[in-house]
């Protein structure tokens, strides 16, 4: 029969069943009095007023009649070392601790020995144990004994019972109260059917609409109960929509959190309220029964659609996650968003366990980006540089045009304006910018990826992004091999971008064979190999003007400029490379470019520095030098020229070519093979120049600018000379090379020793003796014409038989011949006073010397002197001897002497008709009013005060 529940009571029944210490009104067991009221540990716990979880009673119905006592004596009870449940504890907790206290009661039938053993005997010896075996037999012995007694002791009272109840059944049989009458209740089931019946017909929709109506209020609120579940696609959209990747992530984890809680709840219900619904209808009719099966039905069918519900929902999250997954793995390839960002969203994929592995998946798609790009960039920028050749007219590589653009360069660089020589318009200019632009675009593109690349990649191999250090432990093994094998990768892809790099730059500046496994020939244009119409005007080959980078009509100042900016932007991008702490051989082949790349470099500008210093004579345009006008700006350029090319050949040769100072006191070391490049370089450029300088003195001038196109002539600074007169041209030039000897040529040499740390005395010394030969070439040639002009007035004037010089009166006056050759000598002074005054001393000593010998010479040619003879010859030589005395030197001094002994030998002594002495002196006193008459028109022959 079914036993209505305490929890099922009204409040007042519930009152009675607690005073009485029942849990039902209708008990079927007689429970002594003073065991229901016995305090147990759990007398404080009140039956609530609902069901607990659809469970009426507690396990045996024995939840407030337990026998807490120790079977085996030992302990005061079972629960001596259990804290008390808190009498705050809510329904669910306290049937679970009744559940779990039942299994260690021996008289519940939840009884579990080994957990009662090892809760409440854990730290009971074995001895005690034993004895309580023995108590536990004991008292078993003593409760049988006991239940025979009360046998024998109520037997009459059984029989007597007995006996009676057997009346009561032959009595009920004599009744009709039958199993065939259903033992008289078979009208009242009829009447009890029909009542129900009626109930159904009239009660039926409205408990329909009644389940209905618990429906609804039921989805209401799961749907309020989950209202953030339901709301997650369109929060999650909405959050990707605006980028707030983090909050769709802590949404998902929660989504799924509250699907799995849901689902397993729902699971629980179902079964918890088809078990109520099965006690229900026990204690109900039949009728009853049918119904609430019905229900329990469309409850499970409820639960059913809600799990479907939830899936449907689920899915669709599922949906947009995937679709935010192919978002972010296409951001991936995105390369124009910074590392920070893609760093973010590496992590993002790797908090949704993407089964492709994000860090990977960015790294090859960087790594084909980056190789892509760099090959493109070249690819681009060379089409720029050969279209640019192609569209620009081609400069003439006369050597005259050359020079100009020279000059040119040297002034900017004298005046340090750089900014106006990348300015400039010109051809080779132009190619050079572009040259620059092509390593600088390639430099750029490295350092913008490359360092982001090897930093994701070295993150990558350190396991930073590994989202669980324990997870890796334990399967290293399994992913040792592929491991390693993305290692080895991302240490090849990031070698094959340098190595990329390397064999791009390598082509470009021809520094490989074409054989070379790093050619990128097939990068080249088409066009590259498309020859130019022919310029009747240019001697270069159109093919090599195409191959070749450098501009075959740049000069070696501009190519000085432009190459030391081009080492100087791979230098920067190698040092930055090789800061990120890549592998050797990276470092390495980074090491071998750069020493190709300087080697080229260095060729280039030794090969130019060497082909201007031929032809720098051109330069030259006789203007006189601000600050010393006895020499030409030609020195101060040639100066310049030599000092920025021998600067910038050390730079590169140092790689000391970040710094614009001057590095004459250079700290890094040169090697040998640059040292004897570099110097031979020098020293050739140095000869190359004098040879320049004989070209000048001995070719006809023909100004290097129009006289329509050079600038206004500052007369000031202009010499005075004629630069069409060989004599001219000759008195600067030794000028020049006085001064490149005394000054220029020890500078050089001391900046160039200073800076590439050797010695050039010999060198020098070998320098100067070239200079010394030119020096005597130019100035005897000089000399010579002008020793001629004079031998003829000198050797024309005594031999041309105007005078007689045996028969010839005594001198009243100098001979003219003698006042032309002084005066041919005034000009002389004169012009190279004009000229170069330092060489007037050395000019007119020889000619005096000269002009010595050619008297010596004509003198002995005379026969005889007479007395008249004797005296006018010795007049004219102390006339010229004490006019030109400043210049008399040891060797005019003994010609001479030489020329007086020969008038003397040569004079015949019969002629003397008086006292020789009186003659002479009247000589001596015509020789002062001669010298005293022509002062003014030999004044510049006196010695200065």
């Amino acid at each position: 029969m079914y036993r209505q529940s305490i929890y099922e009571q009204p409040t007042e029944e519930l009152a009675i069943l607690k005073h009485y210490g029942l849990d039902t009104l209708y008990p079927e067991v007689w429970v002594e009095e003073n065991d229901s009221r016995k305090s147990t540990r759990f007398s404080h716990i009140e039956g609530p007023s609902q069901p607990i979880n659809g469970n009426t009673t507690a396990p045996g119905d024995e939840r407030f009649s337990w026998d807490d006592s120790d079977p085996l004596g030992l302990k005061p009870n079972v629960f001596w070392n259990d804290p008390l449940p808190p009498k705050t504890s809510n329904n669910q907790e306290i049937y679970e601790n009744i559940k779990e206290k039942s299994q260690l009661l021996v008289c519940t039938k939840s009884f579990y020995p080994k957990l009662f053993l090892r809760r409440v005997h854990k730290d009971t010896s074995y001895d005690d144990l034993a004895v309580g075996a023995q108590t536990l037999r004991y008292t078993l012995e003593q409760k049988s004994e006991a239940l025979r007694n009360l046998v024998q002791d109520n037997f009459d009272r059984f029989v007597s019972a007995k006996t009676t109840i057997d009346t009561v059944y032959g009595e009920m049989k004599a009744q009709s109260l039958n199993e065939e009458s259903e033992y008289g209740v078979k009208g009242l089931d009829h009447a009890l059917s029909e009542a129900s019946d009626k109930a159904e017909q009239l009660f039926g929709p409205v408990l329909t609409n009644r389940r209905k109506a618990e429906k609804i209020r039921s989805t209401l609120s799961l749907l309020e109960k989950y209202k953030f579940f339901f709301n997650l696609p369109s929060n999650l959209m909405e959050s990707i929509k605006q980028q707030k990747y983090d909050v769709v992530i802590r949404d998902y984890k929660k989504g799924k959190i509250v699907l799995e809680s849901t689902m397993s709840t729902t699971s629980t219900n179902n079964n918890t309220e088809s078990t109520t619904a099965t006690s229900s209808t026990t204690a109900t009719s039949i009728s009853d029964n049918n119904s609430m099966e019905r229900e329990t039905t469309e409850d499970t069918a409820l639960a059913a659609q809600y799990r479907k519900v939830f899936d449907k929902v689920w899915a669709e999250i599922e949906k947009i996650m995937e679709e935010m997954k192919d978002q972010l793995f296409k951001q991936l390839t995105e390369h124009w968003r910074s590392m920070e960002e893609q760093e973010k969203i590496i992590n993002i994929l790797l908090e949704l366990d993407t089964v492709e592995d994000p860090v990977w998946h960015y790294l090859d798609s960087q790594y084909k980006y980056i190789i892509d790009l760099l090959k493109e960039s070249y690819s681009e920028q060379l089409d720029k540089i050969i279209a640019l050749k192609k569209s620009l007219q081609v400069t003439s590589t006369d050597p005259k045009d050359l020079a100009l653009r020279l000059k040119k360069a040297i002034r900017i660089v004298n005046i340090r304006d750089f900014d106006a020589l990348a300015a400039s318009k010109d051809m080779d200019v132009q190619i050079w910018k572009a040259t620059l632009e092509i390593v600088k675009s390639l430099s750029d593109l490295l350092l913008r990826c490359l360092p982001d690349f090897w930093k994701l990649s070295k993150s990558f191999i350190e396991g930073k992004f590994q989202k669980n250090p324990a997870i890796l432990s334990a399967n290293r093994r399994r992913r040792q091999a592929m491991d390693l094998r993305k290692v080895e990768q991302c240490q090849n892809m990031a070698k094959s971008v340098i190595d990329l790099y390397a064999s791009l730059l390598s082509e470009f500046f021809n520094l490989i064979p074409p054989s070379s496994p790093y050619s990128y020939s097939y990068l080249q244009s088409p066009a590259l190999l498309s020859p130019l119409p022919q310029d009747t005007n240019s001697n270069n080959n159109s093919d090599d003007y195409l191959l070749s980078f450098v501009p075959p009509q740049s000069d070696s100042v501009t190519s000085c400029y432009f190459l030391t900016k081009v080492l100087h932007e791979m230098s920067e991008c190698v040092n930055d490379i090789n800061a990120i702490n890549m592998s050797a051989d990276a470092s390495c082949e980074l090491f071998s470019i750069m020493e190709k790349t300087r080697w080229k470099f260095v060729e280039i500008i030794c090969d130019a520095w060497n082909s201007d210093a031929k032809s720098f004579y051109l330069l030259e345009d006789w203007t006189l030098d601000q600050d010393n006008r006895e020499i030409t700006n030609f020195l101060r350029n040639f100066h310049i020229f030599h000092k920025y090319n021998s600067r910038c050949a050390y730079k590169i040769a140092s790689l000391d070519y970040v710094s614009d100072k001057d590095d004459s006191k250079g700290s890094s070391k040169i090697t040998d093979a640059y040292l004897k490049k570099i110097k031979g370089a020098f020293l050739d450029s140095l000869y190359s120049y004098l040879d320049g300088l004989v070209h000048l003195v001995f070719s006809e001038y023909v100004p290097l600018e129009p006289s329509h196109d050079k600038e206004p002539i500052d007369f000031i600074h202009k010499s005075r000379i004629d630069p069409t007169s060989m004599d001219s041209r000759i008195l600067l030039t030794v000028s020049n090379l006085s001064n490149l000897k005394q000054m220029m040529i020890p500078r050089i040499v001391s900046q160039f020793e200073s800076a590439y740390k050797c010695s050039m005395s010999e060198d020098t010394k070998t320098l100067n003796d070239v200079v010394d030969q030119l020096d005597g070439i130019l100035f005897e040639d000089y000399i010579k014409r002008k020793t001629e002009l004079v031998r003829y007035i000198v050797v024309d004037g005594i031999t041309s038989g105007e005078i007689n010089w045996y028969s010839i009166s005594k001198p009243t006056e100098v001979h003219s011949f003698v006042y032309e050759a002084l005066l041919s000598l005034v000009l002389v002074h004169a012009e190279i006073s004009d000229i170069t005054k330092p060489l007037v001393n050395r000019a007119l000593s020889v000619l005096l010397e000269n002009m010595a010998l050619n008297c010596l010479e004509a003198f002995q040619k005379v026969e005889k002197f007479g007395m008249g003879g004797m005296l006018q010859a010795t007049l004219e030589i102390e006339f010229m001897h004490q006019t030109l005395s400043q210049y008399v030197t040891p060797q005019a001094q003994e010609t001479l002497q030489l020329i007086y002994t020969t008038i003397e030998q040569l004079y015949d002594t019969s002629q003397e008709s008086g006292n020789l002495e009186s003659e002479l002196s009247s000589v001596k006193q015509l020789l002062v009013e001669s010298r005293k008459n022509t002062s003014l028109q030999f004044l510049c022959f006196k010695k200065p005060k």
